[in-house]
């Protein structure tokens, strides 16, 4: 046996001598009815996320390195690391500055740490300027050849966390340096070595404004952001689809 239960939306009432019948609907269009408005709740929910739920207040710029002090700190990491393999010299002797390689306008990031950081630690330095021949003034005892293989800011990912909430950037700077110390008078290869060093953080989104710099591209590097859209969309257009299919053959079996 099987028993169908009706719901009783208002009540009979009269006006005049009209009496205004009650209106009876199946459960059926109820529970249709809810299940679409809770997909589409969902939907949105999704496509737009819940910031103040899963991601706190957006911390202000202080105490984040603008994308220029990153790639400092990674040129000064290289040449600390330059300094501790030289070792102990006598403080006349000249170290001449040679740059082999270079790796484009960002070039004197690398350049200002080894002037301000070698004279820091008590070194002679010069740097070395070719003459219009090619050839190269030698004044010095030393010679500190570097190549510049990379130096250099990328945002490798730019997501939402957690797939919701607000937009973080991940952001990584790598100086590569290839350096060799040269006894000029002899010309032995005093030391040699390859310098790498890395930095990675993640900042907020709506920080970038206000990390990079105008004037100096490499601090601006290209926004390859990940849409969280491409995945939505696709679940969004499946459970509307769903729900209406559900609330139609719901209608259907009540009638």
């Amino acid at each position: 046996m099987i028993i169908k239960v009706r719901c009783i939306v208002g009540g009979g009432r009269r006006i005049g001598s009209w009496a205004i019948p009650r209106r009876w609907h199946p459960v059926a269009h109820f529970h249709g009815r809810i299940v679409v408005r809770l997909v589409s709740f969902l939907c949105l929910f999704a496509v737009l996320g819940v910031d103040p739920l899963l991601a706190g207040a957006a911390e202000s710029l202080k105490g984040t390195p603008t994308n220029f002090q990153v790639l400092e700190r990674v040129s000064a990491a290289a040449v600390q690391e330059i300094i501790a393999g030289i070792g102990t010299i006598r403080t006349e002797d000249v170290i001449l500055l040679s740059k082999a390689k270079t790796a484009g306008s960002v070039d004197f990031v690398l350049e200002n740490a080894f002037v301000r950081d070698m004279d820091a630690a008590g070194f002679k330095i010069a740097v070395e300027q070719p003459k219009k021949d090619g050839a190269a003034v030698t004044n010095g005892r030393y010679r500190l050849s570097y190549q510049i293989v990379r130096l250099s800011l990328v945002y490798p990912r730019i997501s939402r966390r957690w797939w919701l909430g607000s937009k973080m950037v991940a952001r990584e700077a790598q100086a590569d340096v290839f350096v060799q110390l040269t006894d000029i008078p002899t010309g032995d290869i005093v030391w040699v070595k390859e310098i790498h060093k890395y930095y990675s953080d993640r900042i907020d989104y709506d920080k970038l404004k206000l990390v990079e710099e105008a004037q100096y591209d490499f601090t601006r590097p290209s926004r390859s952001e990940f849409k969280m859209t491409r995945l939505f969309e696709p679940l969004v257009v499946g459970g509307i689809v769903v729900g209406l299919v559900y609330l139609f053959f719901s209608n259907q079996s009540s009638e």
